[in-house]
């Protein structure tokens, strides 16, 4: 997927996201509250990329985050979908 391509669906998403999606964008959203690329000024927006964080953390593409600090979420996120559908199949 090229950039112009993540930032659309990013904003797409952004407007109607679905729980999984939701809980990711929260997670990662707590990872750029605490980084110092964080910029305020004009709008809060990543200091790496200069995308708008209010979309960039609905990013459909694990690893998006320049600095990798959001791998470890994503990570997280993922075994949980994961278990999530072998729980659904096992039953």
């Amino acid at each position: 997927m090229n950039k112009i391509e993540e930032i659309f669906r990013a904003w797409g998403i952004m407007f109607n996201p679905n729980d999984a999606q939701s809980e990711l964008a929260a997670a990662r959203m707590e990872i750029c509250d605490t980084c110092d690329s964080k910029r305020i000024t004009p709008i809060i927006h990543c200091g790496e990329c200069g995308c708008a964080l209010k979309a960039k953390v609905y990013s459909p593409v694990i690893g998006a985050c320049p600095r990798g600090k959001w791998v470890a979420a994503e990570m997280k996120w993922e075994n949980e979908k994961n278990k999530k559908r072998y729980d659904s199949i096992s039953k």
